[in-house]
């Protein structure tokens, strides 16, 4: 029996690139964390990974936008703990990941009803 590993797969590219984001920032904007950015690297990171996620036309393609949020708490779990607005930060990481997998769900869901209707317009099944 052949197992699915396309979850797992999109789950641990989602963390590689959460904690990416904590270790380019700073050098790609100037500020330790990527939300003190002037440019909106973060949120706008948050969008992509979705889009990103949505792309595998599956609704497992939300394990990209879960997995990016693990990366983020992984890479901010010194300061959740030892920093004064740790667990703040990690409030931010979880409203915005709820955010990214509602919109990567309505982006598979999107899709697939257009491609439902595009079958049904050229001859059904």
């Amino acid at each position: 029996m052949k197992r699915n590993r396309e979850p797992l797969r999109l789950l641990m590219i989602g963390v590689f690139l959460g904690v990416a984001i904590w270790f380019v920032s700073p050098w790609l904007t100037g500020k330790v964390e990527p939300w003190d950015a002037d440019a909106p690297i973060w949120s706008l990171s948050w969008l992509a990974v979705a889009a990103l996620g949505a792309l595998t036309g599956r609704l497992n393609g939300v394990c990209l936008p879960l997995g990016y949020a693990l990366g983020q708490l992984l890479a901010t779990i010194q300061s959740a703990f030892f920093g004064p607005f740790g667990a703040l930060g990690w409030l931010f990481i979880g409203s915005y990941a709820t955010a990214a997998v509602l919109v990567t769900l309505a982006l598979v869901g999107t899709t697939a009803m257009l491609k439902w209707a595009w079958r049904m317009r050229n001859g059904g099944v």
